[in-house]
């Protein structure tokens, strides 16, 4: 048994998802999220059948997903003038157990906020408390997290262990590789969004147009 809790930087879906999971086997823990309120943000993403499988591990089963996405039907690849290059199943139609979903990130994680404060409890999601680093305990048996509250305030938490899912510009991740290079841009530029749109092919299909050069990706994230 632990009796320290696990400590995670970070309350998007990876944090929220692992300590859910940590919940669900007993393992207590703490989450620190740096931004005073944990509102919807994002735009569309996609989750394959492996990860959907995770979440009925978690309890969100279709009758949960189903309220913030769309159960995919079909990946297809077309070319400028509409006409299809290539399509397959994805999903329950591809023969998978679980289905693919698309559907807005901040729906998805306000599920697991919701989830986390309901199971967990108000206690174990601290809201405006950033991680800045962290201390191993003397006897390797543990960790300090070193925190900073919006209003400059610092303090320390002791662990069994630190999770970092702070995100590209993690704090915890800068002090375990300081010789890493800093974050290169990769020199393409993405531009996303969310529209309203009339259902097209399956009504539930993930669809690439363009060249080698240019293309865009789209797919519905609310059912009509």
């Amino acid at each position: 048994m632990i009796n320290s809790p696990v400590l995670i930087a970070g309350a998007g879906i990876g944090g929220l998802s692992v300590a859910l999971t940590l919940h669900q086997i007993g393992v207590p823990c703490v989450v620190f999220e740096s931004v005073p309120e944990i509102k919807p943000l994002g735009v569309g993403i996609n989750l394959q059948p492996n990860a959907v499988r995770e979440l009925y591990e978690l309890g969100f089963g279709p009758e949960a997903l189903d309220t913030i996405g769309v159960q995919t039907r079909e990946w297809a690849l077309v070319g400028l003038n509409g006409n299809e290059v290539y399509s397959e199943w994805r999903g329950l139609k591809a023969g998978y157990k679980w289905p693919q979903y698309s559907m807005h990130r901040g729906g998805l994680q306000m599920l697991l906020y919701r989830a986390a404060l309901e199971r967990l409890g108000g206690a174990a999601i601290r809201t405006g408390v950033k991680v800045t680093g962290y201390r191993h305990q003397p006897d390797g048996k543990g960790v300090t997290a070193l925190l900073k509250s919006r209003n400059g305030n610092c303090s320390e938490l002791e662990g069994s262990l630190l999770i970092a899912a702070d995100g590209l510009p993690s704090a915890v991740r800068r002090q375990m590789y300081p010789e890493q290079s800093p974050i290169q841009w990769g020199g393409a530029i993405m531009w996303r969004g969310v529209t309203r749109g009339k259902p097209i092919r399956s009504g539930a299909s993930f669809v690439g147009l363009g060249t080698h050069r240019h293309r865009v990706v789209f797919y519905p994230i609310f059912s009509s």
